[in-house]
């Protein structure tokens, strides 16, 4: 099956590189997709290899409960920009603090990262996965399938114990900016349909039903691939599933992605599985709370408003 899989993604990368000739050069060569996702079984045999880091993503009484053992606590709040009031929301950090939150975490410059969910809300280890990402990172990052809930489930090693401090490391950042859209970017393809726009929020929230920001709905001419429809009990549905749905949303490989949500959490999902198909793929960290907050922008209401 992994077989099949791996082959899926290589055909899936062959097709963007030739469809999407007209959006502009990647700043770095096309990720092995393949990589982006292990398994419990494989983190078994390789969570004590010298250089793999393994990263708890919850909050600290989620990580005091129970961990893989050796594995690293991770919140958002050590990845992003502090909130300050009027501004927006998980925002990604500077590169000083990022660089340092990954020494601090033993990540150098050959260190193999596994990004471990605490449960089956995949967005936030995402979020912490497309951050390395835009560190230089991306060909030796994981998530792992199934997240904790997998290896607990299957009487893997377990702690509720921090490890050591980790030693000394080196990390020198290469940024791609390239993976992050700006809200200029979204502004440019709602007009000339160069990229599709995904909208990775609840359909009610797409259709405008609450959201909490100032004005309901979405961003014109984004279509909609909730979050909650490629994952099952934090295990990624297969590949042949989530084609189809980008698929049925309109979603192919003649143009680039850019996605969004809220806040710049739950698209990192979407940002994730686009990126696996062999999308090149953009997600709007402003996302809809920048966008509805800029009045001179429009917003596709809800029906009848």
């Amino acid at each position: 099956m992994r077989r099949l899989l791996t082959a899926a993604v290589v055909a899936a990368a062959a097709l963007v590189t030739g469809a999407c000739h007209r959006a502009p050069p990647r700043a770095m060569p096309v990720p092995n997709t393949a990589n982006m996702l292990v398994t419990t079984g494989w983190l078994a045999d390789h969570r004590n290899d010298r250089d793999l880091v393994m990263v708890h993503v919850g909050t600290k009484a989620q990580y005091d409960s129970g961990h893989v053992a050796g594995a690293r606590h991770t919140a958002l709040d050590e990845v992003s920009l502090p909130t300050v009031p009027g501004g927006l929301t998980l925002q990604m950090a500077g590169v000083e603090q990022l660089t340092a939150w990954a020494v601090r975490n033993g990540i150098g410059n050959s260190t193999r990262v596994i990004v471990i969910p605490h449960d089956g809300a995949l967005q936030s280890a995402t979020r912490v996965f497309i951050t390395l990402a835009y560190l230089g990172a991306m060909d030796r990052i994981s998530l792992l399938d199934g997240g904790y809930m997998a290896w607990k489930s299957e009487s893997r090693a377990i702690s509720t114990v921090a490890p050591a401090a980790a030693g000394a490391v080196t990390f020198t950042p290469s940024l791609r900016p390239d993976i992050i859209a700006t809200i200029a970017q979204v502004e440019a393809a709602t007009g000339d349909g160069t990229r599709h726009i995904v909208d990775a929020r609840l359909a009610r929230f797409y259709n405008g039903d609450g959201g909490g920001y100032p004005r309901p709905g979405h961003i014109p001419t984004a279509v909609n691939v909730p979050l909650s429809s490629v994952s099952t009990n934090g295990y990624l549905k297969p590949l042949s599933e989530l084609k189809v749905l980008f698929a049925e949303a309109g979603v192919d490989q003649r143009k680039p992605v850019i996605t969004y949500c809220h806040i710049g959490q739950q698209a990192t999902l979407l940002w994730f599985v686009a990126t696996m198909l062999g999308h090149d793929a953009r997600m709007f960290d402003g996302s809809f709370q920048e966008w509805s907050g800029t009045t001179r922008l429009p917003v596709v209401g809800p029906s009848g408003k």
